[in-house]
């Protein structure tokens, strides 16, 4: 699960635990058990009782809020799931997922660091030096 605190916030939110229930209450069954015909570890010819409520697309992958709870309260971007096919389901996703978080920590990292270039160096474009923006600009120290 994911540490991001407004994920977290999402998902212990009212309309997410309503959401959740009204969705079980229409899938009652695994949709991937149902896909496949089987589930995970379940002998053949069985179809599990869903437990989980996946997010086909990742709430995690969303760069702000809104985009997050657009993703997280989609009924189309929602999935019932058996608790062997949810976790089979991570599995698969998991190196798409870390491949995407270390692609996202990198992007922080590079708008972190244009964002202190920007705050403490300025160009002054008639001389080519660099101001100090904290002590007034005027020059360097």
């Amino acid at each position: 699960m994911s540490r991001d605190p407004r994920y977290q916030r999402l998902l212990n939110d009212r309309r997410w635990r309503e959401l959740r229930i009204a969705y079980l209450r229409e899938h009652p069954l695994c949709e991937r058990c149902i896909r496949e015909g089987k589930a995970a570890g379940v002998p053949e010819g069985y179809i599990t009782p869903a437990i989980d409520v996946h997010h086909r697309v990742p709430v995690e992958t969303a760069k702000t809020l809104q985009e997050m709870e657009r993703l997280a309260y989609d009924w189309n971007n929602l999935e019932a799931l058996c608790i062997p096919c949810h976790s089979r389901t991570h599995r698969e996703m998991g190196k798409g997922t870390k491949a995407l978080a270390k692609q996202r920590a990198q992007e922080r990292h590079t708008r972190w660091i244009d964002s202190m270039t920007k705050r403490f160096t300025n160009t002054n474009n008639d001389n080519g030096q660099h101001q100090d923006t904290q002590h007034g600009g005027d020059g360097p120290r």
